[in-house]
C-alpha cells in the first residue's frame, strides 16, 4: 500500500512538473531570463555610467511627446481607415462573385505576405510619381493602412463565420433580405468577438508607426533618432522611447482585456 501511495505521488509530481515546464511557461522563463541579463548587463551599467542628464530637461520631454503625438494621429486614422477598408475586403472575399472575391484574396494574400515597412517605403517613393504630393504623415497612415487593412480582414471574415448558421436560416426565415440580416443579425454579434482581435492589432499598429522613421516622419522612433544623435546616448534615449512605447501599448492591452471580459456571450 505504501508502494502505492509512493508511485502515485511521484505520478502527480511528475504531472505537476510537465504542467509548470509546458511550451507557455517555458517561453515566460527564458523571456524573464533575457530580461533578467539585459537588466544586468545593460541597464544597471546604463543607469550607474549613462548620460542621463538631458533627460532632466523638460524640453526633452517636450520634444519626444511631440513625437508622441505624432505617433498616435498615424495610428489613429490608420486604424479607423483600416476597419473600413478590412470590412470591405473581408465582405470581398466572402463574396459569391468570384469577379469581387478572387481580388480581394489576391489583395489580402499578396500585401500580408510584404513587410509593412516596405510598403511605407513605396508609398512615400512611388505616389509622388503619379501625382500624389501630401505630407509625410499621410504616406506613413496610407502605408499602414494598405498593410492593417489586409489583417483586419482576415480578423472581420472570422468573426463573420464565427455566428452560427443557424441564426442565418432563421432570418433568412423571418423574410430577411441578406443584407439585412448582415447588418441587424451578423456584424453586431461578430464585432463584439472581434474587439479583442482589434485592439489587439491596434497594439501592433501603435508599434509600427516607428517604421515611419525610414521616410523621416518626425514620430517617436525619429525624435529619438534625432535626440540621441544630438545627445551622443543611444541606449539612454532608446531606452525611453521604448519605455514610452511600453506605457501606451500596456494602456492598450487593459483596454482590450477590459473588452474581452465584459462582451457579451
Amino acid at each position: 500500500m505504501a508502494v502505492q501511495n509512493t508511485t502515485g505521488s511521484m505520478v502527480g509530481y511528475q504531472r505537476r512538473l510537465q504542467d509548470y515546464f509546458n511550451y507557455k511557461n517555458l517561453f515566460n522563463i527564458i523571456g524573464w531570463g533575457v530580461l533578467a541579463l539585459v537588466v544586468l548587463f545593460v541597464l544597471v551599467p546604463a543607469a550607474t555610467n549613462g548620460n542621463w542628464q538631458p533627460f532632466s530637461i523638460w524640453s526633452t520631454w517636450t520634444f519626444l511627446l511631440d513625437g508622441l503625438w505624432v505617433t498616435l494621429q498615424v495610428a489613429f486614422y490608420s486604424v479607423i481607415l483600416s476597419m473600413i477598408f478590412g470590412v470591405i475586403l473581408a465582405l470581398g472575399r466572402l463574396s459569391n462573385n468570384p469577379i469581387i472575391s478572387v481580388p480581394s484574396v489576391v489583395f489580402i494574400e499578396v500585401v500580408r505576405a510584404l513587410p509593412s515597412y516596405l510598403i511605407i517605403f513605396y508609398a512615400f517613393i512611388g505616389l509622388p510619381k503619379i501625382g500624389v504630393k501630401l505630407d509625410a504623415i499621410w504616406f506613413a497612415v496610407i502605408g499602414l493602412t494598405i498593410y492593417t487593412s489586409a489583417i483586419l480582414a482576415e480578423v472581420v471574415r472570422a468573426g463573420i463565420l464565427s455566428v452560427e448558421k443557424g441564426q442565418l436560416e432563421a432570418a433568412y426565415s423571418l423574410g430577411l433580405r441578406p443584407y439585412q440580416t448582415l447588418y441587424l443579425i451578423v456584424m453586431p454579434q461578430a464585432l463584439r468577438r472581434m474587439v479583442p482581435s482589434i485592439v489587439s492589432q491596434l497594439i501592433t499598429l501603435t508599434k509600427d508607426t516607428s517604421l515611419a522613421a525610414i521616410i523621416a516622419l518626425q514620430e517617436l522612433t525619429r525624435k529619438g533618432q534625432q535626440l540621441y544623435q544630438f545627445n551622443g546616448n543611444i541606449l539612454e534615449t532608446m531606452f525611453i522611447v521604448g519605455m514610452i512605447y511600453f506605457v501606451v501599448c500596456y494602456i492598450l492591452s487593459l483596454i482590450s482585456s477590459k473588452l474581452e471580459v465584459k462582451r457579451p456571450r
